[in-house]
């Protein structure tokens, strides 16, 4: 381990602003108003707690970035806004499918 007197062993350490973003990320999954916290539960849900806070706190990053660097705005819609997306793919998703199965969709 100590060939070249180089300490292999020494860890390199996390980055703080990555930690900062799970942090966030983790408060996230008990929010009940705001959209990304059903985000993180669904997630969670298939995937686990682990992959679920990751994946979140890179969404949060992305959306920071795209704040700092491009100046975009950034507005919250909401649990029901998120909502309303996830049963539109749902709609397209059972449509596409009835389509490739030569069946047809008829309302409950």
């Amino acid at each position: 381990d100590r060939s070249g007197k180089k300490n292999k062993s020494k860890s390199k350490g996390k980055p703080a602003v990555g930690q900062i973003f799970k942090q966030m990320a983790h408060g996230l999954l008990n929010s009940k108003y705001i959209g990304w916290g059903s985000f993180a539960r669904r997630l969670r849900g298939r995937k686990g707690p682990a992959i679920a806070i990751k994946a979140t706190a890179r969404k949060l990053a992305a959306q920071y970035w795209r704040l700092i660097v491009k100046g975009a705005d950034f507005v919250e819609k909401g649990l029901q806004a998120y909502e309303n997306i996830i049963k539109e793919q749902k709609q397209r998703r059972l449509e596409k499918l009835a389509f490739e199965l030569n069946r047809e969709l008829v309302p409950a």
